[in-house]
């Protein structure tokens, strides 16, 4: 059940989770709230220590490169099995790092700077767990931010997660329609770019199914402007139930 605003008033040390897209503020929000005193748990940066890898908040280029994309090892590829491989282990890193947030929770403010693949958990305890740990704070991009987010991967493209459960359909239906015959055959960054429209798509429904069983929606143009962790606070109340 998400939090009434006055139930979230009582509270004396808040813990928020922020949910959404990638380039939507997780981070420079989360930013700000440091500045205000609040402890920042970047789970990017956690998430590539788990894997052994050595990243900085503004820089998680390691962590991508580690990731990597599917296809013509010519072209910076991964053979599939290989590609499973890390994307199994970036699954698992991200799901542990979420189960060690109690350890980081004390006597301060926290936001818990998720990724854009939160949605993508599958295991309904574990959100269950954050739910009951932090208010869960879906930021909902508009229409403009979505076709800026879709521009961005085409011009961009970038190594991402797949739901384990979409990327062999996905994979099959790329090979079909570009008529390949075998997985070394595709062009990863052509295959970042068509995929991305359908992973994109994907992920709204989930954002919003979290946010209305566990937390809040709050759109990204009532954050954009906020300075300061009051005036952070002040948008979440007016939001809450």
């Amino acid at each position: 059940m998400p939090l009434t605003v006055q139930e979230f008033q009582k509270i004396d040390n808040k813990v928020v989770t922020l949910m959404g897209m990638s380039g939507l503020g997780k981070t420079y929000l989360s930013n700000i709230l440091a500045r205000s005193g609040w402890l920042h748990y970047s789970c990017d940066v956690e998430i590539a220590g788990k894997m052994g890898i050595s990243v900085e908040t503004q820089d998680l280029s390691a962590l991508s490169d580690y990731i990597g994309q599917v296809g013509d090892e010519a072209q910076g590829g991964l053979p599939l099995e290989e590609f499973k491989k890390r994307q199994k282990q970036y699954y698992e890193a991200e799901c542990a790092v979420l189960s060690e947030l109690t350890n980081v929770i004390g006597n301060a403010n926290l936001v818990n700077d998720s990724t854009g693949s939160f949605c993508e958990i599958t295991d309904e305890d574990l959100i269950q767990k954050i739910a009951d740990q932090s208010l869960i704070i879906y930021i909902q991009a508009n229409e403009q931010e979505e076709r800026e987010i879709l521009k961005r991967a085409t011009e961009y493209p970038k190594p991402l997660y797949y739901p384990a459960d979409m990327l062999d359909e996905w994979l099959e239906n790329y090979m079909t329609e570009q008529n390949l015959a075998d997985i070394d055959d595709i062009a990863p960054n052509d295959f970042a770019r068509w995929v991305f429209p359908k992973l994109f798509r994907t992920r709204l429904p989930k954002y919003e199914h979290i946010a209305n069983k566990y937390g809040v929606t709050i759109p990204s143009d009532k954050l954009r402007n906020v300075k300061n962790a009051d005036e952070f606070l002040g948008v979440v109340e007016r939001h809450l139930s």
